[in-house]
């Protein structure tokens, strides 16, 4: 390949690959990016409106807005948590769990499919470098959790 971009560079412009490719997926599945982020969060559990908040780094009032737009749609509901009546819990209903794991699933081929040509041991290099910088940046489980 010879020349190379400075690390802030090359880090910028995959980040404006994933997050066009995310955007790309997000298009032909109907939703707009902070949706898919939301559903992505509750893809395994049901999260309080609070932890939601935090993980997606959105104000409160913010987040209530996002989620009666996605429950419109059918996709989520909220509930009364079991532990605090004060809080409440959102989960995703069977069609809003089919919705997310169909678009987990294409965005997370269009990825893989990405980086097929580069050498698998610079693939993993490339997955062990970047758990390190998300980990060690505390970014929250917005897509998928560590795996062993």
């Amino acid at each position: 390949m010879g020349a190379t971009f400075t690390t802030p560079v090359a880090l910028v412009r995959l980040s404006y690959l994933v997050n066009s490719i995310y955007a790309d997926v997000c298009a032909g599945r109907g939703l707009s990016v902070p949706q898919a982020q939301l559903m992505c969060v509750l893809k395994d559990q049901s999260r309080g409106m609070s932890e939601i908040s935090v993980m997606l780094r959105l104000d409160k009032s913010s987040v209530t807005g996002l989620v009666e737009r996605v429950e419109r749609r059918g996709y989520l509901r909220r509930a009364m948590s079991a532990t605090d009546r004060r809080a409440i819990t959102v989960a995703l209903t069977p069609d809003g769990k089919r919705l997310t794991d169909a678009f987990y699933d294409e965005v997370s081929q269009r990825l893989a499919d990405l980086v097929a040509p580069v050498p698998a041991a610079d693939r993993d290099q490339l997955a062990r470098i970047a758990t390190e910088i998300v980990v060690d940046e505390g970014v929250p489980d917005v897509f998928g959790a560590l795996v062993s």
